[in-house]
């Protein structure tokens, strides 16, 4: 296992740089499935928003299935942000995480 590496992101292709047969190798991307739930989170206080804005940004990067937008009246919600994810049990997981790892303290809604 590799620990420590910076910027690398889901889908990038490692090899050995010293290694001749790897050179020029490139491996397809991954793609990541549609979410199909969306669900509003809305931060408890402006210090939980900052928190909230920092963890989503780390989490798209590890989880390329969430998306994540502002929310706004043209979306049918008046603040915070819409996560979208695969399925209700990945979004409990995100949410438990942004909770448990990154100390944000958010309201969910539909």
């Amino acid at each position: 296992a590799i620990v420590g590496l910076k910027n690398v992101e889901t889908g990038d292709t490692l090899v050995l740089s010293g290694d001749p047969a790897s050179r020029g190798v490139c491996l397809g991307g991954v793609a990541a499935p549609k979410p199909v739930l969306t669900v509003r989170l809305d931060p408890r206080s402006s210090e939980d928003e900052t928190k909230l804005e920092d963890a989503l940004r780390i989490l798209c990067v590890e989880d390329p299935s969430l998306r994540v937008v502002e929310a706004d009246e043209s979306l049918g919600a008046s603040s915070g942000v819409l996560l979208s994810g695969l399925g209700e049990l990945h979004i409990e997981v995100v949410t438990d995480r942004l909770v448990r790892e990154f100390g944000c303290d958010v309201r969910i809604g539909e």
